[in-house]
């Protein structure tokens, strides 16, 4: 009976154990690095792995099938010291086993497991921090009487090297479980012990840590926001403004790479700034005062920054990649210039571009040739964009150098690994950040361990738009500038060495290429690229007042969410538009040539504020049958503020309307603007008059020689008369017949 009660409890046991990943973890890729968590229910006795001494227990892990919700976690909260130096220092490990389920459990046990043997490469690290094969042996046990419901048990181990059998400079495992009456894991936490012996010397791995000042534009036209994300960004609670608080702690090694745009924004803000609202069909602009947060976060990051390494992103921090394979490569070139400039002016010391770091730490040798040109003499990569030709054992030294159309160009390599554990956040409490810093000392050391009498050199570099934990990166810095195999080193600092290791080319792969800004969408920021260029065309100075605008449509912010930048995208395009509309034709809708030849008054309007501009004038007639254009000016130069108006010659070969387009050009010729059309009536009146005339004089030339012959005629007719005359006849006089006398 009894024995059947004890199988029965057994049974029951292994149908409720689970495996566990602890909590505390900020998400899969920090558990995967940092070892947070246990994927798979380990025995209690360990496992394998290759390498084991004689006498040590070899067995394979015992592994259970998931059948319910986990309850129980294991959670370490600090380890003291984190490399021991000393064999009989005394190490505590610390921290909680929780219960979050609603059944109070008892019967269990916590047990600290560990090896004598350190791990011989990082991928064997990997491999235990994913949940893998590793042997081990259990010689710490703590009883748990009880571990109520939505409680939690704290728990303490006090070892000393000497105790776990460490005797030489390596990382060790160790492993932290609960275990229930029967010996089935329930939970589990595995980490790492550095052990640093100082009768035992190593040569120091130099680190230089690159940090990212980056954010997404917020302006379109250099006047006008188009949302107000700045000033919630860099509050102290913000992504920026926890940024700052780091950069105001100095730290050994640090370099920091600073996107020129965000400082303009800050700046722009600060002064007193202009926000668009509503949608397209409805918006509106409203005029905001200078914004505090913003000011005092510029200040404060100026002073912080003073003597620190500085390097700045290309303006805007632009995706290179794809507006070099999309035929925008003058963006670049203009990037890196006008990156340099704002820095150096808005930090007040003087910041280059020398230094660059693509996105994605990825570039091709398409990109990398175009940053070259641009005077780059250095880009920061991942590691895995530019491996060993020959796969290593050993992580190789960060730097190498890589041929390009210009110059050769040096490679700093970021590991992956070490850039990842620094960008995790702690927001899930001590135990998360605790593990990470201990996993970042054991990664360092055991790359100090592959080859303890060479010197290298690594980089680490969190992902861009990183949203730290203050605490944690501070802390972080300050311990491995005190771990005594590492040595920090200043970005600038780092060279190829010699001996290098021999690199092959460059990796970027199809999906690399699938993450670039789209073809459609560079080809909408291409238009209006080209109408942004006409505005600086026709100016005296070829004033360029869109660039800075155009760089922020192509920042790499926009990479797989382009459809945020759309605001900046109708913002820049309303603002061309009305910079282009500042240069005008006017003329009234209609006009009347009275004659064959006659005159039709046009003018050119500049608006524009203390721009001069020469403009050509192309006018062309809608039906050359009826009407054609004379000779005139053009181009033409136009004062600010001023109008020109131009006296168009044009010849009318009948009667009837048509229509006359101006169109206003570069002085090369290409169209500026929209074209105006003016409706041109000709009367025909000129040849009518002729016929008219011609005819009056005509009728008049014929009645005056009529005239002529009628007066001579009558002359001659005179003249005939006046030779055949006599004497005057005397006439009779009147005889009066009377009556008689």
């Amino acid at each position: 009976m009894t024995r059947g009660a004890a199988l029965i409890f057994v049974l029951t046991a292994a149908f409720l154990t689970t495996p566990v990943a602890v909590s505390g973890a900020t998400g899969a890729a920090v558990a995967e690095v940092a070892g947070t968590g246990a994927v798979r229910a380990e025995g209690s006795a360990g496992t394998a792995r290759v390498g084991a001494t004689p006498g040590e227990s070899v067995m394979t892990p015992v592994t259970t099938k998931v059948t319910r919700r986990q309850d129980t976690q294991v959670q370490v909260s600090a380890i003291t010291p984190q490399a021991p130096r000393e064999p009989a220092a005394q190490v505590k490990i610390s921290g909680v086993v929780a219960n979050s389920g609603a059944t109070t459990l008892t019967g269990l046990s916590i047990r600290l497991r560990f090896s004598r043997q350190p791990f011989a490469t990082r991928t064997e690290m990997q491999s235990f921090a994913d949940g893998g094969q590793i042997l081990d042996q259990s010689r710490k046990t703590v009883l748990v009487d009880q571990l109520v419901a939505s409680g939690q048990f704290p728990w303490e181990f006090v070892v000393t090297p000497a105790e776990l059998g460490m005797y030489r400079f390596g990382v060790y495992p160790v492993t932290i479980e609960l275990v229930d009456a029967a010996g089935q894991q329930l939970a589990a936490q595995r980490t790492f012990l550095p052990y640093a012996p100082k009768n035992q010397q190593v040569s120091r791995t130099k680190i230089a840590w690159a940090l990212p000042i980056v954010d997404q534009p917020h302006r379109g036209d250099d006047s006008t926001f188009v949302d107000d994300g700045l000033r919630e960004t860099v509050a102290d609670d913000g992504r920026l403004g926890k940024i700052l608080k780091i950069a105001e702690t100095p730290s050994k090694g640090v370099s920091w790479f600073v996107d020129p745009a965000v400082l303009d924004d800050a700046q722009a803000m600060a002064k007193g700034y202009s926000l668009r609202t509503g949608t397209a069909a409805d918006a509106a602009t409203e005029r905001k005062p200078g914004d505090q947060t913003t000011s005092r976060w510029l200040q404060r990051l100026r002073t912080a920054l003073e003597k620190a390494p500085v390097s700045a992103t290309p303006y805007a921090d632009p995706d290179v990649a794809a507006i070099t394979h999309h035929g925008l490569d003058t963006a670049t070139g203009i990037a890196l210039k006008q990156g340099a400039a704002v820095a150096t002016e808005l930090l007040g010391k003087d910041v280059g571009t020398a230094t660059n770091w693509p996105v994605g730490g990825v570039i091709d040798r398409d990109a990398l040739d175009v940053l070259a040109v641009g005077d780059v003499r250095t880009v920061l990569l991942t590691a895995t964009a530019l491996p060993p030709s020959t796969p290593l054992t050993y992580t190789p030294d960060a730097a190498a150098t890589v041929d390009t159309v210009q110059k050769p160009v040096n490679v700093l390599l970021a590991d992956p690994v070490l850039s990842q554990l620094i960008a995790t956040t702690g927001t899930s409490g001590a135990g998360v950040t605790a593990l990470t810093t201990q996993r970042f000392l054991a990664e360092t050391a055991m790359i100090s361990a592959e080859r303890p009498a060479e010197s290298r050199t690594v980089v680490a570099a969190p992902p861009r738009r990183w949203n730290p934990d203050p605490a944690f990166v501070t802390t972080l810095l300050k311990t491995a500038a005190s771990a005594p195999w590492l040595k920090p080193v200043t970005l600038s600092s780092v060279k190829p060495s010699k001996t290098a290791v021999p690199r092959g080319d460059l990796v970027y792969t199809d999906k690399d290429q699938q993450a670039e800004l789209s073809k459609a969408y560079l080809g909408v920021v291409r238009k209006l690229s080209n109408r942004a260029e006409l505005t600086a065309t026709v100016t005296k100075d070829h004033r360029r007042v869109f660039d800075t605008a155009l760089l922020r449509v192509t920042s790499a912010a926009w990479r797989g969410r382009t459809g945020n930048a759309n605001p900046l995208i109708k913002q820049i395009d309303s603002s061309v538009t009305t910079r282009t509309n500042a240069i005008s034709v006017s003329s009234s809708e209609q006009r009347t040539v009275a004659g064959q030849n006659g005159v039709v008054p046009i003018s050119i309007r500049n608006d524009l504020q203390n721009e001069e501009v020469t403009v050509g004038v192309r006018i062309t007639s809608g039906d050359r049958k009826l009407l054609t254009i004379g000779e005139y000016e053009s181009p033409v130069t136009i004062s600010p503020g001023k109008t020109r108006p131009l006296d168009i010659p044009m010849v009318a070969h009948g009667g009837g309307q048509t229509t006359v387009k101006v169109q206003l050009t570069t002085a090369s010729g290409v169209r500026y603007g929209l074209p105006v059309e003016v409706i041109v009536n000709t009367t025909g009146y000129g040849a009518i008059a002729l016929v008219i005339v011609g005819a009056a004089l005509a009728v008049m030339l014929a009645a005056v020689v009529l005239r002529i012959l009628r007066r001579r005629s009558r002359r001659t007719a005179k003249g005939r008369g006046a030779g055949q005359r006599g004497p005057r006849a005397v006439p009779e006089p009147a005889q009066h017949r009377e009556g008689p006398s």
